[in-house]
């Protein structure tokens, strides 16, 4: 994982889980080590799925490596060279480990047509109020999804939430009518794979790092349901309505599956 935001911070860590499982199944676990690297002082974002997949690492003896940002590969020899981050006594060191296969999630950037324009902010997106999603200077600009300043993980989810509120307030404008803007809460999600038939759901707010599950049961545990509906499910919603800019996310779905806010 490296230390530049990435589509989907969950997806850096997916393989481990895979690799592990693989391994597992042909009977190799014991003579393979997996070992998870991450520029990051945290495995995820959100305490609470922060807390189960530290569990799910440690009941597989997969080795997490925080604050560990990759800065070379050495092909030939097979060797990675980690730069670590932080604050603490090893702070600026550099460390090498010897690797048999390599799985990296490389450094990502804005683009740079964006990051030289006059929309972009310092960091290179394009500088948004994170509530209405219209530009802080140009007010007949507006953004979403990945090109964004929005402070929250870049996601298809959230770029489906984001949608409804873009459309409602770049049409509002369009057409004066002087409905109130409508604020976008920071919403996204990150299916986590743990098998072939298993994922931890996370859903949250990168605005507030609370979470913001859709069902009522506990989405930070394993469940066969969650690999289901993004395997199958979520697929299908992307392709019929999530390109025809008529889904919106699953907040309605959240009124119903998840009304109280349980977990």
């Amino acid at each position: 994982m490296p230390a530049t935001p990435i589509k989907c911070a969950g997806a850096p860590q997916k393989i481990a889980y895979l690799a592990d499982e693989l391994f597992r199944e042909k009977g190799i676990r014991d003579r393979v080590a997996v070992n998870y690297y991450t520029a990051l002082g945290k495995i995820f974002a959100v305490d609470k799925y922060a807390d189960a997949m530290n569990a799910v690492a440690k009941s597989r003896d997969i080795s997490v490596n925080l604050f560990h940002d990759l800065v070379e590969v050495d092909g030939p020899a097979k060797k990675a060279t980690f730069k670590i981050l932080g604050t603490g006594p090893r702070a600026g060191e550099t460390v090498t480990v010897p690797y048999e296969f390599l799985h990296v999630t490389p450094p990502m950037k804005p683009y740079d047509f964006i990051k030289s324009s006059a929309l972009a902010n310092a960091a290179g997106f394009v500088d948004v109020n994170q509530h209405t999603l219209q530009h802080t200077k140009f007010a007949n600009v507006y953004a979403l999804g990945d090109c964004s300043s929005l402070p929250t993980s870049k996601t298809a989810a959230a770029a489906a939430a984001q949608s409804q509120i873009l459309k409602h307030n770049l049409l509002a404008q369009i057409q004066g009518s002087g409905a109130p803007a409508l604020e976008y809460n920071g919403y996204t999600s990150c299916p986590l794979v743990t098998g072939k038939h298993k994922l931890v759901l996370a859903e949250f707010s990168g605005y507030t790092g609370l979470p913001h599950e859709t069902f009522f049961f506990n989405q930070a545990n394993e469940h066969a349901f969650s690999y289901w509906l993004t395997a199958d499910v979520l697929p299908a919603v992307y392709w019929n309505s999530m390109l025809k800019g008529t889904w919106n996310g699953p907040a309605a779905i959240r009124k119903v599956a998840n009304p109280t806010s349980a977990n």
